[in-house]
């Protein structure tokens, strides 16, 4: 090997690595792009936003959220591209509310209610009137429309869980305060998660599926994170400013 040749090579490595480093962003960042180049209205990490839609429907986004609009004679559509939102829709009986996430569709029937995306699937909660919940997945299961203190999880293989809460709930993330009652930790740390900057990563699936029931601040996430965890008795490590590792003891 020449001399010349011992200073190219690294060259080409060090070029190599940036080449694969560029490819691995993009394959990362690309769902986050589709959604921002869909998207009318969106928010970022920590960021929630109040809109007044063109019929005077309300959507309250939460943090890192993103929705579609399509309105036409006939009907008015919003697609949860990502994140949660809380509507109060106007009455329109000539022009049907949906909201679709997924493969969920909600009809709104006269009323406010909560749509978010979660890791696992969509889950809706009533706050005011009534909404029609379907989905092709288990349509069986949706027959019954939700009224005020209803949510409905439909996770992506078809399993459906109902339930009935203190209607306020039902948005109640809007204030800042994350009331919960016996959710999986998962859930709990994806939405806490939507307010700080950096990365929570739950060490185990084990730990994760656990439930916990409490009320956390979003406007403090890295304090949420600490009691979330002592409720379980878990151990809280922030790596960097940007990492948190949750763990058991």
């Amino acid at each position: 090997m020449t001399h010349s040749q011992s200073r190219v090579r690294p060259r080409h490595l060090v070029m190599a690595a940036v080449g694969l480093a560029a490819a691995l962003a993009v394959v990362i960042l690309q769902p986050a792009i589709n959604v921002w180049l869909r998207a009318d209205y969106s928010t970022g990490v920590a960021e929630t936003r109040q809109i007044r839609l063109q019929d005077g429907s309300i959507a309250f986004l939460g943090a890192d959220s993103a929705i579609e609009v399509a309105y036409d004679a006939s009907r008015r559509r919003i697609r949860l591209l990502s994140g949660q939102v809380y509507f109060e829709v106007q009455k329109d009986s000539a022009r049907p509310f949906h909201v679709e996430a997924g493969a969920v569709d909600t009809v709104d029937l006269g009323t406010a209610f909560d749509v978010r995306l979660r890791p696992d699937g969509v889950s809706v909660a009533v706050n005011q009137g009534s909404v029609a919940v379907t989905s092709p997945v288990a349509s069986q299961a949706l027959a019954t429309p939700l009224v005020a203190g209803d949510w409905v999880r439909v996770e992506w293989g078809g399993a459906v869980r109902r339930g009935t809460d203190a209607p306020e709930l039902a948005g109640g993330w809007r204030s800042g305060m994350l009331a919960v009652k016996d959710e999986a930790i998962t859930d709990v740390i994806d939405e806490i998660g939507r307010h700080y900057r950096g990365k929570i990563i739950i060490a185990s699936g084990e730990l994760g599926a656990k439930r916990v029931t409490g009320v956390y601040d979003l406007k403090k996430p890295v304090e949420a994170v600490h009691a979330v965890a002592q409720a379980l008795g878990a151990h809280v490590r922030q790596v960097s400013p940007w990492l948190i590792v949750v763990s058991g003891l």
